[in-house]
């Protein structure tokens, strides 16, 4: 892997993660309302479980994608070549 390659995953995976975080952000007003309505003892406005369920795969994506960047930023990457080089081509 080439550290144009590095990065170009490091950012991929980093713009994957804050889309995810963003979405729990915004989706936070529905835990607020199941939580007022349950505190009313009145009905959920939405399916908590499938609720919960949606957060919770977005958690886990979140935390596979923070070990695949350390696992990524641990590599070392090769030498750049030119696009039409190989490294067959470099001399010893």
């Amino acid at each position: 892997m080439t550290q144009q390659e590095k990065q170009e995953r490091l950012n991929a995976l980093t713009t994957e993660k804050m889309n995810l975080e963003s979405s729990l952000k915004v989706g936070d007003y529905k835990v607020i309302k199941c939580a007022e309505a349950q505190a009313a003892g009145v009905e959920m406005p939405y399916d908590i479980e499938a609720l919960h369920q949606e957060r919770q795969q977005q958690r886990d994506r979140i935390n596979a994608i923070e070990e695949e960047v350390r696992k990524t930023e641990a590599i070392e990457p090769d030498e750049d070549m030119p696009d039409d080089m190989h490294p067959e081509d470099i001399a010893s």
